[in-house]
């Protein structure tokens, strides 16, 4: 079975600020989506996950919920429309389950999903 889209790092501070600066926004309740879609049809994505210091002063914290943000990630892999730069930013300020990160993450791709073929 192949991929549809290959999930990369984001790096480079040139296409994180150009994925702040230009891309669009989604939101469901405790998840932030910024996407920056690619002209052609890329099949690569570069994803970052991001938690706030403001809402996890603990560096343990911030990095259990990265890590449930990548495992929601891999899990949604193929219901992924588009290739280019995301970043997954969780805004919440309880300690979130991974199920529903990954609930999250769906509703994300669907909304996505939808605005584009309008």
């Amino acid at each position: 079975m192949s991929k549809l889209i290959t999930l990369n790092r984001l790096k480079g501070k040139e296409l994180i600020d150009a994925l702040f600066r230009k891309g669009t926004v989604l939101r469901s309740k405790h998840l932030l989506l910024r996407v920056l879609e690619a002209k052609a049809l890329e099949k690569e994505l570069y994803v970052g996950v991001s938690v706030p210091k403001r809402n996890f002063k603990r560096a343990v914290d911030r990095n259990k919920i990265k890590r449930q943000l990548r495992i929601a990630l891999k899990k949604a892999e193929g219901n992924i429309p588009f290739g280019g730069a995301c970043m997954l930013i969780y805004t919440g300020r309880k300690h979130p389950l991974t199920n529903e990160l990954v609930q999250g993450v769906y509703e994300l791709f669907s909304q996505s999903n939808s605005t584009k073929q309008e």
